[in-house]
C-alpha cells in the first residue's frame, strides 16, 4: 500500500469491530439474509474510514488532499446507500441527526471528548438498524437503543480503567444500571447485557491483565452479545 494511501486508512480496530458486530446483529435479529448486506457493509466501512481523512483535514485545514479524500469517501458511501435503499431513503433521513451531532462535537470539542466518543459508538450502532431495515423494511428504534447502550458502555469502561478516577468508575456502573432499566422499559431481554458483567468487575476491581488478554476478552464479549441478540431479541 502506498504511503499516501496508507495514511488515510483508519486503524481504530475497536471501531471496525463494533461496525462488524453491529452489522451482524442486524442480520441476526432479522432472521433472514440477502447478499445486499455486503454492499451495505462496504458502504458503511467507507464512511467510517472517512474519519481518518476528516481528522487530518481538521488538524490541517489547508490539506486539500485530505479534504478531497474525505468528501470522495462520503459521496461514494452515500451513493451506495442511495442505490440500496432507493425510495426508502426519506424514511432514514431522521437518522442523519446522529452523524451531524458527531461531526459537530468532533469539531468543537475534539475526537476524545466523552460526548464525541459516545456519539461515535452510537453512530456505529446504526449499522444494526440499517441492516435490519434493508432486510425487513422495518425501522427498529428498540434495536437502535439496545445496540447503542451496549456498545457505549465500553466508552465509560475505558475511561474508568485508564484514568482510575472514582467519578469515572461510578459513571461506568451507572451507565450499566441505566442500560438495564432502558432494556426493561423497551421490552428487550436484559440477558443480552450479560457480557457487561466484565465491565462491572473491571471498573470496580481495576485488575490488571495483559493487552493481548484484554483483546481476547473483548472478542469473546462481542461474539457473546451477537449470539445473545440473535437468540433473545
Amino acid at each position: 500500500m502506498r504511503p499516501e494511501v496508507k495514511g488515510h486508512v483508519l486503524k481504530e480496530y475497536g471501531s471496525w469491530s463494533v461496525l462488524t458486530i453491529s452489522s451482524l446483529i442486524g442480520v441476526g435479529v432479522s432472521r433472514t439474509f440477502s447478499w445486499t448486506v455486503i454492499p451495505l457493509f462496504l458502504s458503511l466501512a467507507v464512511l467510517v474510514n472517512s474519519k481518518q481523512s476528516l481528522m487530518k483535514w481538521l488538524r490541517r485545514p489547508g490539506d486539500r488532499t485530505a479534504l478531497g479524500i474525505f468528501l470522495g469517501q462520503v459521496v461514494l458511501g452515500a451513493a451506495i446507500l442511495f442505490i440500496l435503499f432507493g425510495s426508502d431513503v426519506p424514511r432514514l433521513l431522521p437518522l442523519l441527526i446522529i452523524p451531524a451531532a458527531y461531526l459537530l462535537s468532533n469539531k468543537i470539542k475534539g475526537e476524545h471528548f466523552i460526548l464525541t466518543e459516545l456519539l461515535g459508538f452510537t453512530l456505529l450502532g446504526l449499522a444494526a438498524v440499517l441492516a435490519k431495515f434493508l432486510l425487513t423494511n422495518g425501522l427498529d428504534v428498540r434495536l437502535f437503543v439496545g445496540v447503542s447502550l451496549y456498545f457505549t458502555a465500553g466508552v465509560f469502561k475505558i475511561k474508568a480503567v485508564l484514568l482510575k478516577k472514582m467519578q469515572d468508575r461510578v459513571l461506568a456502573v451507572l451507565h450499566i444500571i441505566a442500560a438495564i432499566y432502558a432494556y426493561h422499559r423497551f421490552h428487550i431481554a436484559v440477558i443480552i447485557l450479560l457480557p457487561l458483567i466484565e465491565n462491572m468487575v473491571m471498573v470496580v476491581a481495576l485488575y490488571n491483565v495483559r493487552l493481548r488478554t484484554t483483546g481476547w476478552i473483548e472478542v469473546a464479549k462481542s461474539l457473546a452479545v451477537l449470539g445473545l441478540f440473535t437468540a433473545y431479541y
